[in-house]
Parts: structure tokens; C-alpha cells; sequence
């Protein structure tokens, strides 16, 4: 089993020790909560790292009084941390603070076995937040996510495996157990992509360290993951609907030799955006022209069958479709590289 040690693994690492390092300087006896406080407080991302930093003070210092407040007034023991952990879990869910509801427990606990003496429980809050700060230090310094990167390296994985499959789908080459296999990873890459994408457009809106880059390139990637997922739809209409409707080898040659075009534009589009091409005219300019006509023969075959179907013309308007926001996409790519350009000059 290949393991892989991620940036996140390293930074959990090192501000667990940072956590601890402080902790044990400024609070020598309550060491090991601001290890586990900085373990729940990594997130991946520098802005949801600072968001979460946020919710945890408010949550954790709302945990923090209750339970300071009901350890004055009742006896602690197990029903009354129970009642409390209860109470603590209802706040920060209507709060909606969710994510924050583990390490409020913590705190919650702690500074209920405290038993109402406010220097031990302060104490005991005091190494949580270093715990807290440690890992969102760590977080926005040590390697801090190139989401745009991430984005790109997922897209261009998941690009390698459409092409294989939209390639294969009409003559149907791959065995079936491979052909699942690699289906399984594109839906999984794809889920991943949409992940990254949501990363990217959080942290331009709302971190100010992204403000400066212009949105062109947020629009451009919101593109490409559309056009990655009309290419899956294209996928699902070969699987379900082609093959029933199978007349001839020239419909296959047909139905191939469009798809393949597509792919190979799809690739264009990636080298295009990465400045890997040379500027010249568009090379994919009939595209349009004959994804169209495969609809319009589709739809003249349906029309001259007395039990006609629409299968075909379920996958044409796939393909019709897949080739309409490639070109959107090529066009905002070219668009994107035209600004600049003017900037540059």
C-alpha cells in the first residue's frame, strides 16, 4: 500500500509541537490539551483556517463560561457534564458552528473538572487557544494551499482518464471491470475538483490575500469543471443509450470520430490556458458545424422509423452539448490570455 505524506500531515505535525511548545512555557502543567486542540483546529485552507480560529473562540469561550458557571452552582458529576455537554452541543449547533462542536466538548469537560476555581479553569482555556492559534500560524505560513494549483493537477488527472473513456465508448474496447474502475475514478477526481473549485472561489471572495487576482481565471475554472461534467453526462448517454439503438458501423464511425474531436479539443483547451500552444486561429472552428449535423441526422432517423426512439438523439444532444461549452470555454480562455496580454503590453 502506497502512503502518502500530504502538506496537511506535516502541518498537523508541526503545530502540534509549536502548541506544545508554548503551552509548556506559558502553562507547564496543562501541556497536552493544546496538542489535541491544535489536531482539531487544521483545516485545508488558509481562510476557513482563520474562520474556524474565529468560531472556536466564540464557541470555546461560550463552553467555557457555561461550564465555569454550572460547576459554581451544582456538583460536578457525570449527569451534570452529560446535562452540560448536552446544552454546549444545542448553542453551537444554533449558532451554526458545528464544526467546532468537538473541541467546544473539550473545553467544556475540562473546565468542568475544574470545580469552580476560575485560575485552573482559565488556565485550562488558555492552552486550548494556543492550541487553536498554533495550528492557524502553521497553517497560513508552513506551505500554505495553492488551490489553483490543486485544481489544475485534478483536472489534468481527470482529463487523462475522459479521454481514455470517451475515446473507448463507442467501440467499446475496454473490458467492462476496467472500464467501472476508471469511471469510479473520474466520478471520484471530479467530486475532488468540485472541492477545489469551492476552495478557490471561498478564498478569492472572502480572504483578502486573494483579493488582487482578477475573477477571469475564477470564471475560466468554473468552466472547466462544467465542461468536465457535461463530458461525464456524455459517458452516461453512451452507456445508457447507444448501444440499444446500434444500426451500423457507420453510425460508430460517425458517433467516434465526433467524440474523438472532442477529446482532443477538450486537451486543447488545458494546453491553451497552461500557455502551452502557439497563438494562432481557432483550429476546432467546425466543431460546431458537425456536432450539429450529428443531431440533425439523429433526429431525421428518429422521424423516418415508424417506432422511433430517441436514444440517439439523447447521445447527439450530449455530444451537441460537450461541444458547445468546450467552445465557451476555449472562448474565455482566449479572452482571459487577450487581457492580459493587454496588460502586459
Amino acid at each position: 500500500m502506497n502512503v502518502t505524506i500530504g502538506a496537511r500531515v506535516v502541518k498537523t505535525g508541526i503545530a502540534v509541537a509549536l502548541a506544545l511548545y508554548i503551552a509548556r512555557l506559558a502553562f507547564p502543567e496543562s501541556v497536552t490539551i493544546a496538542g489535541v486542540a491544535a489536531i482539531f483546529a487544521i483545516q485545508p485552507s488558509v481562510y476557513r483556517s482563520w474562520q474556524h480560529l474565529l468560531e472556536q473562540m466564540q464557541t470555546n469561550t461560550l463552553g467555557a463560561m457555561l461550564a465555569l458557571g454550572v460547576s459554581l452552582v451544582l456538583p460536578v458529576n457525570e449527569v451534570v457534564v452529560g446535562l452540560t455537554c448536552i446544552a454546549v452541543i444545542l448553542i453551537t449547533l444554533a449558532l451554526r458552528m458545528e464544526t467546532t462542536v468537538a473541541l467546544t466538548l473539550v473545553t467544556t469537560i475540562v473546565v468542568l473538572e475544574a470545580g469552580g476555581e476560575w485560575m485552573y479553569a482559565l488556565e485550562r482555556f488558555g492552552t486550548i487557544l494556543i492550541g487553536i492559534g498554533a495550528a492557524f500560524l502553521v497553517n497560513a505560513i508552513v506551505m500554505p494551499p495553492n488551490h489553483k494549483k490543486q485544481f489544475l493537477d485534478s483536472y489534468r488527472d481527470a482529463l487523462g482518464i475522459m479521454s481514455l473513456l470517451i475515446r473507448t465508448a463507442v467501440s467499446d474496447e475496454l473490458k467492462e471491470r476496467e472500464a467501472k474502475a476508471q469511471r469510479d475514478r473520474l466520478n471520484d477526481i471530479v467530486r475532488k475538483l468540485n472541492e477545489r473549485y469551492g476552495m478557490l472561489e471561498e478564498e478569492w471572495r472572502k480572504w483578502r490575500r486573494f483579493r488582487s487576482q482578477p475573477s477571469r481565471h475564477l470564471v475560466v475554472h468554473k468552466q472547466m469543471v462544467r465542461a468536465m461534467t457535461i463530458g461525464q453526462l456524455v459517458l452516461d448517454a453512451v452507456e445508457t443509450h447507444y448501444f440499444p439503438q446500434r444500426k451500423d458501423e457507420s453510425a460508430d464511425r460517425e458517433f467516434d470520430d465526433r467524440l474523438e474531436e472532442l477529446i482532443r479539443y477538450h486537451e486543447y483547451t488545458l494546453l491553451k490556458y497552461e500557455g502551452k500552444m502557439k497563438p494562432g486561429d481557432q483550429l476546432y472552428e467546425r466543431i460546431g458545424e458537425q456536432t450539429e449535423k450529428l443531431l440533425r441526422d439523429a433526429i431525421k432517423q428518429t422521424e423516418g422509423e415508424a417506432n422511433g426512439s430517441v436514444s440517439l438523439v439523447v447521445v447527439a444532444s450530449a455530444v451537441y452539448e460537450y461541444g458547445r461549452q468546450l467552445r465557451r470555454l476555449d472562448k474565455m480562455i482566449g479572452n482571459v490570455q487577450h487581457s492580459e496580454d493587454g496588460i502586459g503590453e
